[in-house]
């Protein structure tokens, strides 16, 4: 689903890499995923004006980044490093926030759809992070609804396909029960449809 993130949300993906190599991990964690969101543009960018004492919480090392620690080139990380990839837990976030913008019936997947599913589903001291500066469950529940389902300021750096504008509705209604979510045009057909209805038989009578 990357072609549904917007230019804000991709640009928080690009800087996950940067910091997993720069802890010498060769896999990008939930927590870099969390460190990559807080930014001064974007949807969430009101979020992010308390100021923090802390660093986020390091999560303690596995033993497959203490064996693989230091092993990916310096030069990799302007780029995609060889093999780096997703652990599981931020996986599931990333999973997470394309089922949060579906719910919210949005067409795109913003920093706010990333930011919700990390609060909802991320650990204690990660939501306690967000929480010191500003970015609490209930702020970005309010973000939500004041966005209705809407781009707000970020916005898509393409023009979706229309195969992928389809696969993206019949996800959206799967979510939501397999409710069908009307085309916007034959919304606006059987708007002015009804409307010829209506003055037909005030002007002519049943």
């Amino acid at each position: 689903m990357f072609e549904r993130m917007t230019a804000d949300a991709r640009a928080v993906i690009a800087r996950i890499p940067r910091l997993a190599l720069a802890a010498g991990r060769r896999e990008m964690t939930l927590r870099d995923l969390a460190a990559a969101l807080p930014a001064p543009s974007g949807n969430t960018a009101a979020l992010w004006h308390a100021p923090i004492a802390e660093p986020l919480p390091a999560a303690e090392p596995s033993a497959t980044e203490c064996r693989t620690a230091g092993t990916v080139p310096p030069e990799s990380v302007s780029g995609a490093a060889p093999g780096l990839r997703f652990d599981r837990e931020a996986r599931a976030v990333l999973e997470q926030a394309v089922l949060v913008a579906l719910q919210e019936r949005a067409e795109h997947i913003g920093t706010e759809h990333l930011l919700a599913a990390l609060l909802r589903s991320g650990p204690p001291d990660v939501v306690a992070w967000f929480a010191a500066r500003s970015a609490t469950a209930e702020a970005v529940d309010a973000l939500l609804a004041r966005l209705h389902g809407g781009p707000g300021v970020e916005r898509l750096p393409a023009e979706p396909s229309r195969t992928d504008r389809r696969r993206w509705r019949r996800a959206t209604a799967r979510v939501h029960g397999g409710q069908r979510i009307p085309h916007p045009l034959a919304t606006v057909v059987a708007v002015v449809v009804t409307i010829m209805v209506v003055l037909a038989v005030c002007i002519w009578g049943p």
